[in-house]
């Protein structure tokens, strides 16, 4: 009996360490015991606003800004001001990779007239202010079941401003479970709408690694648009895992679409290093479009001064094509390099 006690006393203690703290509302906590859409779908019933909460694993690494406008506190360490206003105009959706990061964080829910209207994450731990409006704590959530309600949530029609397609897809992408990449690549096939399917993409790239990549390396593949090609470039660039670079190099040399090498090549830019500036050499003089050519000639000028500089000065020089020879000495002037004003001057004086 003494132990059954004890066991009790410490399921409740750890039941408390989990809620967060919250002021300023009328604060109620109950399990989610039916799924966490079936628990979210009974608060929808109500036409009374209200902030529903829970708490997930967190990839490892990601700090939520939690910083109001109005409270005039900076952020600290773990991403938290004095108190997170959650009834404030910035919406805490901007994320960080200091160091220490909490393990866990914070899904809230804005419900007003039965509608989800708003989704901020935020650091577990932080201090909530809920201006006024009730807030229930949900317990027991699952992270795949999180996962599950915000990749649904994401893929309603989209249906004005008040739609939060673009914050259930932050959330679920942070989440600490492979479920998060998989539903991801999901939203990303081409069943979906193209508006769904850029948007799943751009957190395959932002935020889940290496299985991301891999996710946007089968994309890339299979996908028949242009337009969304263009845009995975961008996608693969700010993934982490070192192969994106040698998947953008791909895509610059061999992509039967211009405007998606010239993509590939820009973004290449951005990353600079030595594989990038061979890649955008080789696109000036092999690629066979002059608008590629022309993209490449730029992508030298978003090069760091001491490798950029000196490559636009060898094309303006040498290159046989007039048109790419006039973008390397326009680059070269924007430039302001003293290097750059050295050659200009010498061109003037021929």
């Amino acid at each position: 009996m003494k132990h059954f006690v004890i066991a009790l006393i410490l399921s409740a203690s750890a039941i408390v360490a989990q809620q967060p703290k919250v002021i300023n509302t009328q604060f109620n906590t109950e399990p989610a015991g039916a799924g966490l859409s079936a628990t979210v779908a009974r608060f929808q019933r109500s036409t009374q606003p209200q902030w529903i909460g829970y708490e997930v694993p967190a990839l490892p690494r990601t700090n939520f800004n939690s910083c109001s406008d109005s409270d005039g506190a900076s952020q600290s360490e773990d991403g938290c001001c004095g108190e997170y206003q959650l009834e404030g105009t910035r919406n805490g959706m901007s994320t960080t990779d200091q160091k220490p990061s909490p393990a866990n964080m914070y899904v809230l829910m804005r419900l007003d007239q039965g509608a989800i209207i708003r989704i901020r994450p935020a650091n577990a731990g932080c201090r909530l202010n809920a201006g006024g409006v009730p807030f229930t704590w949900l317990t027991g959530v699952q992270p795949n079941d999180s996962v599950a309600f915000l990749a649904k949530l994401a893929a309603q029609p989209n249906e004005g401003s008040k739609h939060p397609t673009e914050d259930a897809l932050a959330a679920l992408a942070m989440h600490a479970t492979p479920a998060a990449t998989d539903v991801l690549a999901s939203l990303a096939a081409p069943s979906n709408a193209p508006w769904l399917r850029e948007k799943a993409a751009f957190w395959l790239g932002a935020k889940r690694g290496h299985e991301g990549f891999l996710a946007l390396q089968h994309l890339v593949s299979k996908e028949q648009d242009p337009k969304l090609r263009e845009k995975l470039a961008f996608d693969l660039s700010i993934n982490s895992d070192p192969a994106a670079i040698d998947e953008l190099l791909k895509m610059a040399h061999s992509d039967d679409n211009p405007a998606v090498r010239g993509q590939a090549i820009f973004w290449l830019a951005q990353k600079a290093g030595k594989k990038a500036s061979a890649a955008i050499t080789n696109a000036i003089e092999n690629d066979p479009e002059l608008q590629v050519k022309k993209k490449a000639v730029f992508a030298l000028s978003q090069l760091p001064r001491d490798e950029g500089v000196p490559q636009l000065i060898h094309v303006a020089d040498t290159n046989s094509n007039p048109a790419i020879r006039k973008d390397a000495i326009f680059w070269l002037g924007q430039s302001k390099d003293p290097r750059a004003l050295e050659y200009l001057e010498a061109i003037l004086k021929r």
